[in-house]
């Protein structure tokens, strides 16, 4: 898995293609474009099957990599918040989307907004839904990707056409150059 710089990706709210740009320590903002994108491809498996430990290693890679990325741009205070993003977003798509497909991240700024976005290439409803009482361990990803957004005046939601997921988050005192 590598962070690579990026031009195009898409934005939480058309999915469509756009330039996301991160900020500098003191919150400068760059002339040059600049995001972090991974991708890889989980192993193909069983309907009931459970994913390999490669595929659940990827999301630590992930959570390093944004981490580390977070705190080269200046945004300490968003890190944790952010990293807990990913890894609940990636784990999903890494149990719940098409197995043996390609999942990308995609993380940077635009707009005063930071934005993350995580696709699966499964067609699927994304919700956040009450999780079940008896399981202390699964169910609740997206109910903590909303409670971090809710908390932060962000948002979140599924890509138009449902297979990712985005949450962008407010990022003080960052505005896109001219």
């Amino acid at each position: 898995m590598t962070a690579n710089s990026v031009q195009p990706a898409p934005t939480a709210a058309d999915h469509g293609e756009a330039p996301l740009q991160a900020a500098r320590p003191q919150h400068r903002v760059p002339r040059e474009v600049d995001a972090i994108l991974l991708c890889f491809r989980t192993a193909a498996r069983g309907a009931h099957e459970q994913p390999p430990a490669e595929d659940l290693l990827r999301v630590e890679e992930a959570r390093r990599t944004v981490r580390q990325r977070m705190e080269h741009c200046g945004l300490t205070d968003l890190a944790h918040d952010v990293v807990l993003i990913v890894s609940e977003l990636l784990t999903n798509a890494i149990l719940h989307g098409q197995h043996g497909s390609e999942v990308s991240l995609r993380v940077g700024l635009r707009d005063g907004l930071l934005m993350i976005i995580v696709t699966d290439g499964a067609r699927a409803p994304r919700s956040a839904r009450p999780a079940d009482r008896n399981d202390t361990e699964h169910g609740r990803g997206l109910l903590i990707v909303n409670g971090i957004a809710e908390e932060r005046h962000g948002r979140w939601g599924a890509t138009s056409d449902q297979t990712g997921t985005w949450c962008e988050l407010p990022v003080a005192g960052i505005r896109s150059a001219a």
